[in-house]
């Protein structure tokens, strides 16, 4: 049976970001194994906003994983796409309230930016904003300079590359069908086309994204994690279309709040009754449909459009395979119309959809060892901000092999 040191399970990436990380350094042979027929970042990596998050929602407390690596992925980052040419913008986040309530959290947001010392953190009026953005609508808001875009694909084509070039071999179009723990290794049974090939792996790096849990499973059936699919939708409108709807720019959010746990609708309620809803498990966090940039390809060019993304939605599902769309224009434009006024439903048009790997009854990532298999490292509920953190994900992985 043919044996290979490290397994890579997922090439979204995440899973293309670790292949990066270790090809650089790790003089063992690397596998990674990719259910589509291509490394494109087909489910969650390429079925986002891709937006560089700077890292100001996440409580070193309850998220130490997100708070830690999301700051150092967002450098990373930025670093990584000027050097190998992957396009990108720093576009800077507006995260702006348009009442007393709103007020206490996004307070709330902007003293958690300092304490992950998120570089450049402003707060300021709402004239202010609106000086930056005159069609937005706010009492006050926070500025985030560290905020940027990125062409995710493009990312993944990127890391797919440079790990490949360094001799990590792609297993392209294959699924996972059974993984078999041995004493110190796995033998791995694949299935492409009706052909079975199985092989056997020292380590194992669980990536799958949306299906880690099921791959954790395999290797321990006793694991407790559990994804909790959630689907997320996105509309988007052209500023040119006509006056009053035009951006200069920036990233637009809104004041995060809590959605009731079960049925993702909005709480309204207040910022200390949220915190306790919070605490009993009963909400979770949305940081709210927000407005963002595009990128177009223009002439084998990708350059800032005029088309403007808005999303994505929170949707409770119980398929990780469907992708049709549930939300209709008025949706999307009862969500954003407080803060921004002047659009109007006909503006917009559905763009796509995505399902996000939240992790039940965690908030943070999960990057671990397997308690029984410990030569089996998982990576769980790597849902926002997965993309902009994928570099920090990759370097941590590696420590964890370094022990």
């Amino acid at each position: 049976m043919e044996q290979v040191p490290i397994t890579i399970i997922g090439g979204g990436v995440v899973g293309c970001a670790i292949a990066h990380e270790l090809s650089k350094s790790l003089d063992k042979e690397i596998l990674l194994i990719e259910k589509n027929q291509r490394v494109k970042g087909e489910n969650q990596s390429s079925r986002n906003s891709g937006v560089i998050h700077s890292g100001i929602y996440y409580s070193k407390k309850s998220e130490p994983l997100k708070a830690r690596l999301c700051v150092e992925g967002n450098q990373l980052l930025y670093e990584f796409c000027k050097e190998h040419g992957v396009p990108h913008k720093r576009t800077g986040k507006l995260v702006v309230a348009t009442n007393p309530r709103e007020e206490e959290y996004l307070n709330d947001v902007f003293y958690n930016s300092l304490a992950n010392n998120v570089p450049g953190a402003q707060l300021f009026s709402g004239e202010v904003a609106r000086s930056l953005e005159p069609n937005v609508s706010a009492t006050k808001a926070a500025y985030f300079p560290s905020t940027g875009i990125v062409e995710p694909t493009e990312l993944i084509s990127r890391l797919h590359r440079l790990a490949e070039e360094r001799g990590v071999m792609f297993l392209l179009g294959n699924k996972l069908v059974n993984i078999k723990p041995n004493m110190k290794s796995f033998e791995i049974t694949t299935s492409a086309n009706g052909r079975t090939e199985i092989f056997e792996t020292e380590l194992l790096i669980n990536s799958a994204g949306l299906y880690s849990d099921d791959i954790a499973c395999m290797v321990n059936p006793e694991s407790h994690y559990r994804i909790k699919p959630i689907l997320g939708e996105w509309a988007k409108f052209y500023s040119t279309r006509r006056e009053g709807i035009g951006m200069n720019g920036f990233s637009v959010y809104p004041a995060p709040y809590g959605i009731w746990h079960d049925s993702c609708e909005k709480a309204n309620v207040s910022f200390s009754e949220y915190n306790e809803l919070l605490r009993q498990g009963k909400v979770i966090r949305s940081i709210g449909l927000h407005l963002s940039p595009m990128f177009d390809l223009v002439n084998d060019e990708y350059v800032i459009s005029s088309t403007l993304i808005v999303g994505p939605t929170a949707t409770r599902t119980d398929s990780k395979e469907d992708y049709s769309a549930k939300s209709d224009e008025a949706f999307f434009h009862e969500r954003i119309k407080n803060f921004f006024p002047n659009l109007r439903k006909e503006d917009l048009e559905l763009h796509q959809t995505g399902i996000r790997a939240k992790l039940n009854g965690y908030p943070d990532f999960v990057i671990e060892r397997d308690k029984k298999h410990p030569n089996c490292i998982n990576l769980v509920g790597i849902d926002s901000p997965g993309l902009t953190a994928s570099l920090a994900i990759a370097k941590y992985v590696k420590e964890i092999i370094r022990g």
